[in-house]
């Protein structure tokens, strides 16, 4: 965001500003450290970038007021507070003092609603696409492929941090996106009834892309069904210009009535977007991949995707139909998806230490969905070692928990190409007594000791190791103990 005058009052107009102790009123030139530039927002003292604006939010355990001179050491050039700054005293008070010359500091009421009201206010700046991404499943490895097509561009553009998709995760990346942008994508997550229809309000997404609907969160929704129309509030306030883009293989999303154009992509022929022709490889290293025939709005081309898993396909898709609304050549967009090696324990294979052979991490998160796609893609991947298999938890699933972990031992009862299974955590138990045989598989309780057996198994060379749980199993410090 602007770090400027106009902007400001505009966006606070309850705030006071204060430059060395001086309040700043409309009527008065604004002169302070980087007044009119482009600024950052950062809420943690321990990662302040320079150029940033420090919003001293109140947690449930901490108070950003307690870390601004820590902030300011850091590199934070302005100051969002509600505390007044007389209330700090003796050393701490001098240092304050002497580390906020020239620095602008603006007192509102509450910093979290001005958190909201000034990413609103900079979201209205904004005359180019803004999309917004959500789903069950997929929503950040879409965001991500969706960076590598733009990077293949000429295009300024903004890409939300990670997997930063609640209000604040929002807000604040609303307001890091550049006065230069002429194009920006944001995740949105939601994690309880209404609460997308509030991130819509902000957001205004001029194209909004829905992944697809699983049993994620199942509890907090209720059905399969709530959980769709939480999504595709996502669209709430889309008119006759704006695109929503969904999942066309998916009946819950299609069947549904929208007063909006609809883009769709998957597999099947009635979408815009489509893969065709898959075959699974591998390349000249030895790495799986998945070559398919990409029929984009009458356009074809042949692509080469660094992964053999079927849900990470369909998020190739999925970025790539949001491209063409961004009007990305296609040649931009095939080179962007060839180029994208995965993100952050999505289905990502790293090397195992002492050349043991490769783990594929998808420890992220998981859902009936996500876990069945994830098993089949590994079982078609060919290795010459052990394939192993370390399964945990799925959580938040409601009253058919114990379902779904039964459900989970049919499909490992499918793939033939497993040798050996460690299953972490309670509900896994379920799945154990479905399997049809017990001679190759070990239940434990966490990762600790999923790591005693795995590295057991893995005194054979060249073996391939799918890591899959929620990410409340924690498989993740299982993956860092095992690279390379």
């Amino acid at each position: 965001m602007l770090l400027a005058k106009d902007f400001l009052l505009n966006a606070v107009p309850y705030a006071k500003f204060y430059v060395n102790g001086v309040e700043l009123t409309r009527n008065v030139d604004w002169n302070f450290h980087n007044a009119g530039n482009d600024v950052s927002v950062a809420f943690d003292s321990r990662s302040v970038p320079s150029k940033s604006v420090f919003f001293a939010l109140k947690g449930q355990n901490l108070d950003g007021h307690d870390f601004i001179s820590q902030a300011l050491d850091a590199g934070a050039c302005a100051l969002v507070i509600s505390k007044e700054l007389k209330s700090f005293s003796g050393k701490d008070m001098q240092h304050l003092v002497d580390s906020l010359i020239n620095r602008l500091v603006i007192f509102v009421p509450d910093t979290y609603v001005a958190l909201v009201d000034m990413a609103k206010a900079w979201r209205a700046t904004f005359n180019f696409p803004v999309v917004g991404i959500t789903g069950s499943l997929g929503k950040t490895s879409t965001k991500e492929i969706l960076r590598s097509i733009l990077q293949q561009t000429d295009i300024p553009f903004y890409i939300s941090a990670k997997n930063q998709n609640t209000f604040i995760g929002l807000c604040a990346n609303i307001l890091n996106v550049d006065s230069s942008c002429k194009a920006a994508a944001f995740e949105v997550g939601i994690s309880e009834l209404g609460e997308m229809s509030v991130k819509a309000d902000i957001l205004n997404p001029t194209i909004a892309l829905i992944t697809k609907i699983s049993y994620s969160h199942i509890s907090q929704f209720g059905s399969l069904q709530n959980v769709a129309y939480e999504k595709r509030q996502l669209f709430r306030n889309f008119k006759d210009k704006e695109i929503g883009i969904i999942f066309g293989d998916q009946p819950i999303l299609t069947d549904a009535n929208y007063v909006h154009p609809i883009a769709r992509y998957g597999f099947k022929t009635k979408n815009h977007v489509q893969a065709k022709k898959i075959k699974i490889s591998a390349d000249a290293n030895g790495k799986f991949i998945t070559e398919f025939n990409l029929r984009w709005y009458g356009q074809k081309a042949r692509v080469k995707f660094n992964s053999t898993h079927q849900g990470l396909l369909c998020n190739a898709l999925a970025a790539s139909t949001i491209a063409y609304f961004i009007k990305v050549p296609l040649c931009a967009v095939v080179k962007g998806i060839e180029s994208y090696t995965g993100f952050d324990n999505r289905f990502e294979q790293k090397p195992l230490k002492n050349n043991w052979g490769t783990v594929i991490s998808d420890c992220y998160n998981a859902n009936p969905e996500s876990m069945k796609a994830a098993i089949s893609a590994f079982d078609k991947m060919n290795n010459n070692g052990k394939k192993i298999a370390v399964i945990g938890d799925m959580l938040e699933l409601g009253d058919r928990e114990v379902y779904w972990h039964r459900n989970l031992g049919k499909i490992l009862n499918k793939a033939d190409s497993i040798n050996s299974i460690i299953l972490v955590g309670s509900l896994v138990k379920y799945t154990q007594g479905m399997l049809l045989s017990d001679s190759s598989v070990t239940r434990v309780s966490d990762w600790q000791e999923a790591e005693k057996v795995l590295l057991e198994e893995l005194k054979a060379s060249n073996s391939l190791v799918l890591v899959k749980a929620s990410h409340g199993i924690s498989l993740d410090k299982l993956v860092a103990k095992v690279v390379a």
